[in-house]
Parts: C-alpha cells; structure tokens; sequence
C-alpha cells in the first residue's frame, strides 16, 4: 500500500536491498573461493564446513 504513495522511497529500498543481495553473494563466492584454496593446502580445513 505505501508503494502507491511514496514510489521513489520504495524503489530506494528495492535497490538498496538487491544491493545487499549482490554483496552478500560476492562474499559467499569469495569465501567459496578461499575455501577451495584452502582444502587443496590443508585436507584439515577441508573437513570444516563453510
């Protein structure tokens, strides 16, 4: 009901929450990445779960 009233105030959430969402996937990909760096140095680490 308020997008009908404040649409530049929702849109400015919108972007700012798949802003979040793009962040949060670029720090899973990059964890991901460590990890595999890891596991090929040290079969230890590769038993923790991510």
């Amino acid at each position: 009901m308020t997008a009908i009233f404040h649409p530049i105030r929702t849109l400015r959430e919108n972007f700012s929450h798949i802003g979040a969402a793009v962040n949060a996937s670029r720090e899973y990909s990059r964890a991901g990445a460590v990890r595999a760096s890891t596991e090929a140095a040290s079969p230890v680490a590769a038993a923790i779960p991510l």
